[in-house]
């Protein structure tokens, strides 16, 4: 905040921004055969879009967590119990069984993978570091009020990690002193690598999660290009690497990698924004909405308001008995008879 004050608010912020960008490096290059700096025709503007984007995600799932936050302070003394699509709590489901941590080797892995650097730190999660899971083989129930459930994620020894019909954020603390360039992070589109250089063993080696519900096998994959990871510190103090992973297709994962500790997916806080809709949808649940608002006040729908702008236009149009007179709607009245419905006309 103090860095965009100086600037003189977030515009001018983002003008010495791209202004640095196109000075001091070669972000705006676009590379050519033969060339080894720059980006191809129109990838820059990809980047950017993919960091909007994310972090647009972010902000929505905040707002959620506020109006959740909010919801409970409004009730202190009523517990938050999972509820059903009528409103009706759902009773507490024991936990099911956790797969073997042996993980499935990875027969579908893309060649295409992506070491990333260090990209911009995404912002803190709304959830709190999490405490060490008691029972390895328990799922976790995380429409609880306790503020030690990641978002619709889990817990491991090893990570944390929360979800969106769209995304997967994986948190893993790491050691003191680890630097940005001691991290090898490696995401393909089927499996996940995180090591810390100079250690013999990797913390993550694993692919994402089967989904065989239905039964029919379908590996989980994500969308390397739109995959990130950065080096964060914890409000507790202690680092760690958040690793983005944006999914191939809109489903819950049960679990982060194939072969951790499960979650119980139908408890999964499911409710969508607004935004998250084509513009299609958006413009149908927006007509609905005004709809329900105008009778609720006693005032025309969308559809009424509408055929009166068609009446007014037809009022005063050429060959119309009512051309020159003062706009009267009541003036006219539909009458449904054997024969359909037709207009009468005042004397």
């Amino acid at each position: 905040m103090n860095v965009a004050g100086q600037c003189g608010g977030i515009q001018p912020l983002f003008d010495v921004i791209f202004s640095f960008l196109y000075r001091k490096t070669d972000f705006f290059h676009i590379m050519q055969p033969g060339d080894n700096m720059g980006f191809s025709e129109g990838v820059a503007e990809k980047i950017l879009l993919s960091a909007f984007h994310k972090y647009q995600k972010h902000a929505e799932k905040a707002r959620q967590e506020l109006q959740r936050d909010s919801t409970r302070r409004q009730s202190p003394g009523a517990a938050v119990k999972p509820v059903d699509s009528e409103g009706t709590p759902k009773k507490e489901q024991q936990s099911s069984s956790q797969k073997s941590d042996q993980s499935r080797p990875d027969t579908t892995q893309s060649k295409e993978s992506v070491v990333a650097t260090a990209p911009v730190q995404p912002p803190e999660t709304a959830a709190s570091e999490p405490k060490a899971a008691s029972a390895p083989a328990a799922s976790v129930p995380h429409l609880a009020t306790g503020a030690d459930v990641p978002y619709n994620g889990g817990k491991t020894d090893r990570y944390t990690w929360e979800q969106t019909l769209h995304d997967v954020t994986i948190q893993v603390p790491v050691p003191e002193g680890t630097r940005a360039k001691d991290i090898i992070c490696v995401i393909s589109k089927s499996k996940l690598h995180l090591k810390i250089r100079g250690q013999p063993d990797a913390i993550i080696d694993k692919s994402y999660p089967c989904d065989a519900r239905n039964g029919k096998e379908i590996w989980e994959k994500v969308r390397v290009d739109e995959c990130t990871w950065a080096l964060e510190q914890a409000g507790s103090g202690r680092p760690r690497v958040s690793v983005y992973l944006e999914k191939e297709r809109e489903c819950w994962w049960k679990s982060a990698l194939e072969g951790d500790q499960e979650i119980d997916t139908t408890k999964v806080d499911s409710t969508r924004s607004l935004y998250e809709y084509d513009g299609e949808t958006q413009g149908a649940i927006r007509k609905i909405m005004f709809d329900e608002e105008q009778k609720r006040k006693g005032l025309p729908t969308s559809d009424e308001i509408q055929n009166e702008d068609l009446l007014r236009k037809a009022w005063d149009a050429e060959g119309s008995p009512f051309k020159g007179t003062p706009f009267d709607p009541s003036a006219i009245n539909f009458k449904t008879g054997g024969g359909g419905g037709r207009m009468e006309l005042p004397p």
